[in-house]
């Protein structure tokens, strides 16, 4: 989808028209809660998995969906909006940890990498 998107920006910005894709964070609703959602029975399986997944939910720090409003208008303003942009305080943090990751393993592994490519010519 990401991909889809950044074609759509280049294909659409000669015409005026931004593109931005928004991610949002933790939010201070009843989104998550038991309340808000209905599960299938029969599936006992997945117990521990909801039991950790909504353990989790409910410890995230959630931010005040008010205050999404003005940054909302801030990114339609732009005249120069990003593609990609977080709603939320914890995403950034989260995503310099998992490119930390993937470059320590692709430099970990570049030498393999670069001989899959064979001899280069010109």
């Amino acid at each position: 989808m990401k991909r889809f998107t950044k074609a759509l920006q280049k294909e659409v910005k000669p015409f005026g028209i931004r593109v931005t894709i928004i991610e949002p964070g933790a939010y201070a609703t009843e989104f998550g809660s038991q309340e808000s959602l209905k599960f299938a029975s029969g599936l006992d399986i997945y117990g521990d998995f909801k039991t950790q997944f909504f353990g989790r939910l409910g410890s995230l720090e959630r931010g005040d969906p008010n205050a999404t409003p003005e940054a909302m208008f801030r990114i339609v303003d732009s005249d120069n909006p990003p593609l990609r942009f977080f709603l939320g305080s914890q995403s950034l943090p989260w995503v310099r940890g998992v490119y930390a990751e993937r470059l320590a393993g692709w430099e970990a592994w570049q030498e393999v990498s670069a001989s899959a490519q064979g001899e280069i010519t010109k």
